[in-house]
């Protein structure tokens, strides 16, 4: 489906049009893999700004996703800007500055979530939440693991409450766990407290849950005040006749 957003904010009072388009359905994970993106505004904004804004937007946007975990020698991100709006020309980060890079930092957020949505054979859109890390590397660790475990992505789409085996991703991905302190929920429903099954009803109620289209799956570590959130597919049927049916 079309990925495209637009937005606009006011600096000095004057109106700041920003619109962005964005490709890619397979081999997405973070360093963008396949993904296309372009964004054209009319601020009028210094390069040297223009590109530190977009680094910085991209870490919390674009290198926040990830479909099937592989990636490829294309990827491309753009941001060109015309400098037509009539405002003073932006050359450091001030309140102005943030303004604008607040508007960017939401519509690649958009972006992204859309570039999952529109993953091959997803049938799901899934937001992990990884908290309580040692630190801010260990919660990207833990949630990677998750994210790219098969088994994790085909219980997914099997609607299949089964987090033994997210518990099972964590367990190899590197980061500091205490299995017996840790704790999942799907959306608000808990089913796993101490690292212990929470019992038959909770998992009943929490296999409704993954029967959304969307839905968010929170782990806490309990081991430091580390965060790290990501967005992600299932692993369907479809994503496998996708991809065993052509040479890539």
């Amino acid at each position: 489906f079309p990925k495209v957003e637009t937005s606009s904010c006011r600096i000095e009072g004057r109106r700041v049009t920003l619109a962005g388009m964005i490709k890619g359905a397979g081999m997405i994970r973070p360093n963008l893999a396949t993904m296309l993106s372009f964004l054209v505004t009319d601020a009028n904004i210094e390069s040297a700004l223009l590109q530190q804004m977009l680094r910085e937007v991209s870490e919390g946007s674009y290198q926040r996703v990830t479909v099937d975990g592989e990636t490829s020698t294309n990827d491309t991100v753009l941001l060109l800007a015309n400098g037509k709006a009539p405002h003073r020309r932006l050359s450091r980060m001030d309140r102005d500055a943030r303004i604008f890079q607040e508007m960017l930092s939401e519509l690649c957020e958009h972006l992204a979530k859309s570039l999952v949505k529109d993953g091959e054979g997803a049938t799901k859109f899934i937001e992990i939440v990884v908290e309580g890390a040692r630190d801010g590397e260990d919660a990207k660790r833990a949630a990677y693991a998750v994210a790219h475990s098969p088994l994790v992505k085909t219980a997914f789409f099997g609607e299949d409450a089964n987090w033994g085996r997210i518990l099972c991703a964590l367990g190899h991905s590197g980061a500091r766990i205490d299995p017996e302190r840790i704790d999942v929920s799907f959306d608000r429903m808990a089913i796993v407290r101490n690292g212990m099954g929470v019992g038959g009803r909770r998992e009943a109620a929490a296999s409704r849950v993954l029967k959304k289209k969307s839905f968010t799956v929170t782990i806490d570590l309990h081991q430091g005040k580390g965060r790290f959130s990501l967005f992600t597919t299932d692993l369907s049927l479809d994503y496998v006749k996708i991809n065993a049916s052509y040479r890539s």
